[in-house]
């Protein structure tokens, strides 16, 4: 039996395509030392992205945490606070690390699907008095994960980003999944990012490299994020070998990004017919969510129940599953693995 693999978009496997990649790069001499700027695939990637996101600079990091954590540091001091979503994957799913490594006292704020409104971040900004932290930045998610892998529009973005700067703040996009949301609005990914200072792109989710993300900005926020990724012990070596499949992934799998989306919004209707299950709302990109509040089941009884029947889901979101569709899955594995919840929701109703 064939393991349809849901958890995440980071099970992807690279392409035969990036692996050949690493191999000419490898054979045409273009790996270097990138620690000192030595390695042509890296900067090849580098200005790619820049290009692509439309900054003026990047920097190829090991991870999209490293991102996070390298563009909050390289813009802020330590004991400053920082405005995030208060379900935002900066705030609840990278161990404390602004807080525990920089010092930095994240300002959590409920969004709306999470974005989080002008208004809402106006209000969160502390005066200018001794009492309280120096707030200095904010941190928009795009897709927004936890909230069902939703698109902040460009609109918005803009409208949080004249926010921040009017009060003098920085504003970092952990734009994991930003491709995801360009994709779905159909416009360039700049366009997402334009008015923000940073943004940090993850190359080894649903654009299936094996591993890396990138930053960008000004160049003068990725010399200071250089000083700061070699500070967390990211300087790497011959990194051409992370860069090779990077550049295949900007290339060739942004567009394909469309086939996620589909596959998710049929899950999505398939779902929407199991009686009990509440299938949240329709999925803008390739994430969606379901509650088992009307079931009274345990979401990680009822992983374990659907790994027995070859689906694979995080129950680890309470009372909620979540589901993320990428390349290593088809439409037919959508209405297999719809059946495997009908299967098990059913398992539970007759105990």
């Amino acid at each position: 039996m064939k393991t349809i693999d849901l958890r995440s978009d980071t099970v992807t496997l690279p392409t035969d395509e990036m692996i050949d990649a690493i191999v000419a790069a490898h054979k045409a001499g273009r790996f270097g030392d990138d620690v000192s700027g030595e390695d042509q695939v890296v900067n090849e990637l580098q200005e790619k992205a820049a290009k692509i996101l439309g900054k003026e600079a990047a920097l190829l990091v090991t991870s999209g945490t490293q991102g996070n954590l390298v563009s909050l540091f390289a813009q802020t001091k330590r004991g400053e606070e920082v405005v995030v979503e208060e379900l935002s994957h900066s705030f609840v799913f990278e161990g404390g690390a602004m807080a525990s490594f920089g010092g930095l006292y994240p300002m959590p704020v409920k969004g709306v699907k999470g974005y989080i409104t002008p208004e809402t971040l106006r209000d969160a900004i502390k005066p200018d008095d001794p009492h309280y932290a120096r707030t200095s930045m904010v941190v928009v998610e795009n897709t927004h994960n936890y909230a069902g892998g939703t698109v902040i529009r460009p609109e918005q973005v803009s409208a949080l980003a004249r926010m921040a700067h009017e009060h003098g703040l920085k504003v970092h996009c952990d734009g994991a999944r930003l491709f995801n949301a360009a994709v779905a609005l159909d416009i360039p990914a700049k366009d997402l990012v334009k008015d923000v200072d940073s943004v940090m792109i993850s190359l080894s989710k649903g654009l299936s490299a094996p591993v890396g993300s990138l930053v960008a900005g000004s160049e003068e926020f990725i010399h200071e994020a250089h000083r700061t990724r070699k500070k967390m012990g990211g300087g790497m070596r011959q990194a051409g070998i992370i860069a090779a499949p990077g550049i295949i992934a900007l290339e060739k799998m942004v567009s394909r990004l469309k086939e996620d989306h589909a596959n998710a919004r049929l899950l999505h209707e398939k779902l929407s017919k199991i009686p009990r299950i509440v299938v949240e709302s329709p999925p803008e990109t390739n994430i969606l969510f379901i509650r088992l509040d009307k079931l009274g089941i345990d979401a990680e009884k009822f992983a374990d129940e659907l790994k027995k029947r070859g689906v694979l889901v995080y129950g680890e979101y309470g009372s909620r599953i979540r589901f993320v569709t990428h390349r290593m899955v088809s439409r037919e594995d959508m209405i297999k693995a719809a059946q495997a919840v009908e299967d098990t929701a059913k398992s539970f109703q007759m105990r």
